[in-house]
């Protein structure tokens, strides 16, 4: 069996259109290659086509197609880079070409050099995240009373340990055998060492404590994540629903017909912009009175309110929180006047003031403004908020 030549006659049966085509995998290794080994093909077709991943068999061959468009190979390239697993990359930079050779050797080249530049240190979020887990599983197999819980606690943390050791080292992560691989590219005497901890837990354990060392150290007082922003209410009942929290915002423009915005940075996500505003007091005569009350807290700000124009809802306790959308215009803000407990408490993170030109909708698309159906409405009927508050 000739995989090359099968390989070949596969795609110049089923996509003769084919741009270029690609083998790839242990099969082109004949020191690598099993019984088992299958043929890992990647066809490039043209760009009305439609995209699949297909597995079939092919004069005895088990194959494993993976078919795209040129941009569809690069929207995946990029989807799996950003989880530190160059799969698709990797097979384009080493496989063997079938069809096309000059019209992937661009593309080529750009994965070859990806994949030799690996994918840079693993952001503080992502460390975080696994040296809580393995922290958090070496607990879990110390403690371990039940034989099968404590089977399935080891299995789990030997390979978290191999996935923080390679994020902690900036290199490629690969799932099943690659990860193995990754580790052996990385440091063969910590790869040797790893697959020996796999039945012993006393290795275990020295292997997960010397790798969470190396990547910061043990980590469970202290790790925090926010809950992600809910701004879709289910229906889920036929029974009205009970407004048991009201909120007033502002779509405030100033002068210049800049939205004035709060970038909030907490600890566990990324940076994030909300409209200024809050809830709405008791002690509040209307809700256009607790806006008011809020832009002085949190701007030092007065403002002319034109009108609502926005309404949100979310599930709250045993009813719905509703939040108010006023558009209103600046008539003073002086940061130094701001108060609240927001700005005294530093758990609650920062909230910085910025002005983004309503005009310009591409840097309102790159802002992460929740909740989205605001920022979709935004979006959609900026030229009218600007006039709105304009003729105010």
């Amino acid at each position: 069996m000739d995989p090359r030549a099968d390989a070949a006659a596969l795609v110049a049966d089923r996509y003769p259109e084919a741009r270029w085509s690609l083998l790839a995998g242990s099969v082109l290794d004949p020191g690598s290659r099993t019984a088992g080994s299958d043929l890992d093909i990647v066809v490039c077709v043209p760009d009305d086509a439609v995209g699949h991943r297909d597995s079939v068999r092919w004069r005895g061959w088990p194959v494993e197609l993976f078919v795209n468009t040129e941009a569809g190979h690069r929207w995946f390239i990029a989807q799996e880079t950003t989880r530190r697993k160059p799969t698709l990359a990797r097979m384009i930079a080493m496989g063997v070409p079938l069809v096309g050779e000059t019209d992937v050797a661009t593309l080529k080249a750009e994965c070859q050099a990806l994949v030799d530049g690996g994918p840079g240190p693993a952001s503080d979020t992502a460390l975080e995240d696994a040296r809580y887990g393995v922290t958090d599983l070496l607990d879990d197999l110390a403690y371990a009373r039940d034989g099968g819980e404590a089977d399935v606690v080891r299995s789990v943390l030997w390979e978290r340990v191999g996935h923080l050791a390679l994020a902690a080292a900036g290199r490629w992560d690969g799932g099943g055998k690659w990860l193995l691989r990754e580790l052996r590219a990385w440091d063969p005497g910590y790869a040797a060492r790893w697959v020996a901890a796999r039945h012993d837990d006393q290795t275990m354990v020295a292997v997960a404590r010397a790798t969470l060392d190396a990547a910061g150290g043990p980590l469970f007082e202290g790790y925090l994540r926010q809950a992600p922003v809910v701004d879709e209410v289910p229906a889920t009942s036929t029974v009205p629903p009970v407004v048991v929290r009201r909120a007033a915002r502002a779509i405030l423009l100033d002068d210049a017909g800049r939205l004035v915005l709060i970038k909030r940075t907490v600890r566990g996500r990324a940076p994030y912009w909300v409209t200024p505003g809050g809830g709405v007091e008791p002690e509040d005569a209307s809700v256009e009175d607790g806006l008011h009350r809020e832009l002085f807290e949190e701007l030092g700000a007065t403002v002319r309110i034109v009108r609502q124009v926005f309404l949100t809802s979310q599930p709250k306790d045993a009813g719905i929180a509703v939040g108010h959308y006023f558009l209103a215009r600046v008539t003073s803000m002086d940061l130094a006047l701001r108060t609240g407990p927001e700005f005294q408490e530093p758990v609650r993170g920062s909230y910085d003031v910025e002005h983004v030109d309503l005009r310009d909708d591409a840097a309102l698309a790159r802002l992460e403004l929740v909740p989205a159906a605001f920022k979709a409405f935004v979006r959609t009927n900026r030229d009218a908020l600007l006039a709105e508050a304009a003729a105010s």
